[in-house]
């Protein structure tokens, strides 16, 4: 038996080809993203997130299996993929009729000023890490601005591009640019708050 290529475009190739095998393998390399943005999408809808988020994920893959070469390649697959999710998280809210969420003005005077956090790696130990990837998660979700939750998600765990973000939000990327610098600054202001409280439990 052939070994399966980790390409993304090889084994959409594969799979146009009827590769069972092929979709297996880009589900366990790539649903993980596309279940943590779409529970990240999902927050604050009141659905059940992660019940949600799963039929996202299987409505994403089945949508590829169907129509594997509907990716030209013309974006990195990662843009691609998400924006697909991003649509199938989009259609779940209307599905359930829930409102799709709409950016808070920059100007607002909302809590998410007082909640976010900025994801900053570096050399860490991996339990340090790990923290820090719990902190970022829990602060998004308490992000109240959806746009900036998003763009600061396709940032920070994703490590798209500026470019790239632009591309999936259909905004020009001054927009993206503006969002990620006020998410940052709400983002950091949670991370600080989160390791302060978490340094005073283990204290």
């Amino acid at each position: 038996m052939s070994a399966l290529p980790v390409n993304p475009a090889e084994l959409l190739a594969a799979m146009a080809s009827g590769d069972q095998r092929a979709l297996d393998a880009l589900y366990r390399a790539w649903s993980p993203r596309v279940r943590v943005f779409a529970r990240l999408q999902l927050s604050g809808s009141g659905l059940d997130v992660h019940a949600v988020a799963d039929e996202v994920t299987v409505d994403v893959f089945h949508d590829i299996w169907r129509a594997p070469m509907r990716y030209d390649g013309r974006v990195a697959f990662a843009t691609w993929l998400l924006t697909l999710a991003r649509n199938k998280a989009i259609d779940q809210l209307r599905r359930h009729g829930k409102r799709v969420a709409r950016e808070v003005p920059l100007d607002s005077d909302s809590e998410e000023q007082q909640e976010q956090a900025e994801y900053d790696p570096g050399p860490q130990v991996a339990r340090e890490s790990l923290q820090r990837r719990h902190a970022v998660l829990k602060c998004l979700l308490r992000l109240r601005n959806p746009m900036q939750r998003e763009s600061l998600t396709l940032w920070a765990l994703d490590d798209l591009s500026v470019a790239d973000i632009a591309h999936i939000q259909q905004a020009p990327e001054g927009t993206v640019k503006t969002r990620l610098f006020h998410g940052r600054i709400n983002l950091r202001q949670c991370i600080q708050r989160w390791f302060a409280q978490e340094g005073g439990r283990h204290g």
